[in-house]
């Protein structure tokens, strides 16, 4: 899953209020067995969009859960993404003309839009009402990935669907073209692992100016300080630590293994010596 991770007008203030949606959404992904759940909050209207992520992830260093805090702001008016590092009072700044090198890189720096970019899309005659939206059923597969995604077409979302729209198009994402509607949920596999995503709540109504703007006393990063910081929720690196851990606790298993055979040996021949 893209995601993972897992991508205002300048006198926004003076504007009319412009009607937003605000969508609270829960992904699980799980590598044979080890599993990291993520939490988002979705702040969207039709020219910007931000993207806050907490993940609950295992430390491979502390050895223990640890929850990691982060922020994606969206300017379509400005070609522009922000990502806030509030551990760090620190931000990134990447260019679109930066992003579209990243689209296919499985970055979770790339927002995924109204359906993953790289994905065909199917209708089935199912549906399922999410977070009191209805919502039909395709087939997704691509990726390696194959699963089923639910979209909402519902006219309360259209500040959500014009975003996407306008991300998809200033990205060249090929996500989302084809499937109209809002992302509310999918499902996906593959071999050895699941993404699963669901949209928890969605609230409409204006959203206040600042969520769209950098926060006073964030200092600007180079950019590569954003590829160690998103280590814990974007899709790859999360498949690279799970990985990782899985092979330790498997050489961890064999030196006890190993370990515990030794002592036996020393054992028996020692009952041989004695005679009993």
């Amino acid at each position: 899953m893209k995601k993972l991770i897992f991508l205002v007008p300048a006198l926004l203030a003076a504007s009319p209020a412009l009607a937003g949606v605000t969508m609270k959404m829960e992904n699980v992904s799980d590598y044979e067995g080890q599993s990291n759940k993520s939490s988002y909050v979705n702040y969207i209207e039709p020219e910007y969009s931000r993207l806050e992520v907490a993940v609950n992830y295992q430390d491979p260093e502390k050895k223990g859960r640890s929850t990691q805090k982060s922020v994606i702001i969206t300017r379509l008016d400005k070609k522009m993404v922000w990502t806030l590092m509030p551990a760090s009072n620190g931000y990134c700044e990447f260019t679109f003309d930066e992003l579209r090198k990243a689209v296919d890189s499985g970055s979770g720096l790339v927002p995924d839009g109204a359906a993953p970019a790289g994905f065909t899309y199917k209708k089935t005659s199912g549906s399922r009402k999410i977070a009191g939206f209805a919502s039909d059923e395709y087939a997704l597969s691509g990726k390696d990935l194959k699963g089923k995604a639910w979209i909402s077409g519902d006219a309360r979302l259209k500040p959500a669907a014009d975003f996407y729209r306008g991300q998809v198009r200033a990205l060249g994402l090929s996500g989302g073209k084809a499937v109209p509607g809002v992302l509310m949920g999918h499902e996906a596999s593959a071999k050895g692992s699941s993404h699963a995503m669901t949209v928890k709540s969605v609230k409409i109504g204006s959203i206040p100016a600042e969520k769209f703007a950098l926060p006073a006393g964030y200092k600007k990063m180079n950019a590569s300080a954003w590829n160690g910081y998103r280590r814990n929720f974007d899709t790859k690196m999360i498949m690279e630590q799970a990985k990782k851990r899985l092979a330790e606790e498997a050489r961890g298993r064999a030196k006890k293994a190993a370990s515990e055979k030794g002592r036996d040996a020393v054992k028996k021949g020692l009952k041989g010596l004695a005679g009993f």
